[in-house]
């Protein structure tokens, strides 16, 4: 079965952003380690929880393309897209 390109989009960049978040919460946790703030602190619960819920997004999207109901995770793409945008100016601010 072949995939819509935005079914196959959202699964990429859903992907991608879990790699991103994964690298936050790393830069995070060097972070805290150095610092021990409650900053730090926040932020790497925040980047674990966001990382959470990305996995559990990918996860989601991939069970509704695979169940057969395709097309419906076009709006997601556009979401998907700006949340991925954002994890990269994060990184960049972050790892600056």
């Amino acid at each position: 079965m072949t995939l819509p390109v935005w079914d196959m989009g959202v699964l990429g960049i859903a992907f991608v952003n879990i790699i991103l978040t994964v690298i936050l919460v790393y830069v995070f946790y060097k972070n805290h380690v150095l610092i021990k703030s409650k900053i730090t602190a926040g932020m790497l619960f925040f980047a674990g929880a966001f990382l959470l819920e990305n996995i559990m997004n990918f996860f989601f999207y991939e069970s509704i393309i695979s169940s057969g109901v395709l097309g419906i995770t076009t709006f997601q793409l556009g979401v998907n897209i700006i949340e991925m945008a954002g994890l990269i100016v994060l990184l960049y601010v972050t790892w600056r």
